[in-house]
């Protein structure tokens, strides 16, 4: 059953390829762009590092639990990374801007 669909879905890209026109029928397909430079996020950790008190864990914090919830592990262990990552570069700017103000 999955090896008939990505068989399928492979067909469809060499045909989108070989064939010009079938491009057309997919130009109304909505993509969602993940934005990097997420200023709510960026506060979010910028407020968790001038808190007073130890924050041991930031990262449950900054993720959300409704869509943790939806996701299977695959998705889980993806989104822990891609927030491990987010907070490590914001953190590193926050860090930045500190030394170019102190």
């Amino acid at each position: 059953m999955k090896n008939d669909l990505l068989k399928a879905l492979a067909l469809k890209a060499k045909n989108r390829m070989i064939n010009k026109n079938l491009r057309n029928t997919y130009c109304g397909v909505d993509v969602k762009i993940i934005n990097n430079n997420d200023e709510n996020f960026y506060n979010k950790v910028k407020e968790i590092m001038n808190e007073d008190t130890y924050v041991c864990n930031p990262l449950k914090r900054l993720m959300d639990d409704n869509k943790l919830l939806k996701l299977d592990a695959r998705g889980k262990e993806r989104y822990l990374l891609e927030t491990i990552e987010k907070y490590q570069e914001a953190r590193r700017r926050i860090e930045r801007e500190n030394n170019i103000v102190g």
